[in-house]
């Protein structure tokens, strides 16, 4: 009876072992850009995110300009920069970024671009918010928090939908060079949200269409994070008016009265908006100011080089910068 026993103990401990095994060899292979967005997420600590930098351009305006023509944000819907208050489409899918360049934490504005991907989503910002043309480098650490002004936190369990962070990033090689025509870019984001959650972005939040080749000028609304002067950054600002080219330094971009400041790069300018709704078209992003023109925003125009550089962050898979 005792060897029985034995016998039969030995006959368990072998099966406990070839169920482990069997385990073992059944569990799923581990999720690298799950990792890794779980890294981003851990980085970016309540102290480093205070402490990250409104992320801002100014150039020098060219001895030569001239006032610009147009309305500059004249019209009856006519605004420099207030709160907005109308709710929409558009408080959802504008956000903040957070990301690190050269080593050195900034911060953001974006909005979720529509795209025809059903395992990522795409958010569109500046240029100068993925890309360091002075070192040659991408950013790191890149995380978008869609309306943050909801919960005003980057804690990802805390903020209203959570956090989704990139997996590529997409710009040009005119953006490498400095050229501020082409000062746009994609960051494809994979699933993401709160702790234990994986769902994707413009699921959750919705989205907004762009467009290219539009005719100028035409009426526009822009979005952002302010955060410097007397902005704080915990509120979705707003400027809406008349385009005017660009007489002060020779880009194809266009301008816009807007007081909105550092932290604002990379928000959305929409064309054909609809103040209800909070929808309308992509068509630019905030990119950069004059150096003593600060009553100007300008963003690039969004032409066919701009729609080769969506096209190709539709199927990218790591960072890329874009051939004209």
């Amino acid at each position: 009876m005792r060897r029985r026993i034995g016998l039969f103990s030995v006959f368990l401990a072998v099966a406990a072992v070839l169920l482990m095994r069997s385990g073992a060899q059944a569990a799923p292979p581990s999720d690298p850009g799950r990792s890794e967005h779980e890294r981003i997420v851990r980085y970016w600590t309540p102290d480093r995110a205070d402490r990250a930098r409104p992320r801002d351009i100014e150039r020098s305006p060219s001895p030569q300009a001239r006032p610009g023509g147009g309305g500059g944000g004249g019209g009856s819907t006519s605004v420099t920069g207030a709160a907005w208050t109308g709710g929409g489409l558009v408080k959802l899918t504008t956000g903040k970024i957070l990301f690190t360049l050269s080593g050195v934490d900034y911060v953001c504005s974006g909005s979720v671009v529509t795209d025809s991907r059903t395992d990522t989503s795409l958010v569109l910002t500046a240029g100068h918010c993925t890309y360091d043309d002075a070192a040659d480098v991408f950013a790191t650490n890149w995380m978008f928090v869609p309306d943050y002004e909801t919960g005003r936190t980057f804690n990802c369990d805390a903020a209203r939908f959570g956090c989704w962070t990139a997996q590529a990033l997409v710009t040009t090689t005119a953006w490498r060079d400095r050229d501020f025509n082409e000062d746009y870019a994609y960051a494809v984001v994979g699933p993401g949200g709160k702790t234990g959650q994986a769902l994707q972005l413009d699921a959750v939040v919705g989205s907004q269409p762009i467009a290219f080749n539009l005719t100028y000028p035409r009426e526009v609304f822009a979005f952002g994070y302010p955060a410097a002067k007397k902005y704080s950054g915990q509120t979705l600002v707003y400027c809406s008016g008349t385009p005017v080219a660009d007489t002060y330094g020779g880009s194809t971009d266009y301008g816009l009265a807007c007081d909105m400041t550092g932290g604002s790069s990379g928000g959305p300018w929409f064309a054909d908006f609809n103040r209800a709704t909070g929808t309308g078209t992509l068509t630019s992003v905030n990119s950069f100011k004059y150096t003593g023109l600060a009553k100007y925003m300008f963003g690039p125009y969004f032409d066919a080089y701009g729609q080769k550089t969506y096209q190709e962050a539709l199927a990218a898979t790591a960072n890329v910068l874009v051939t004209p």
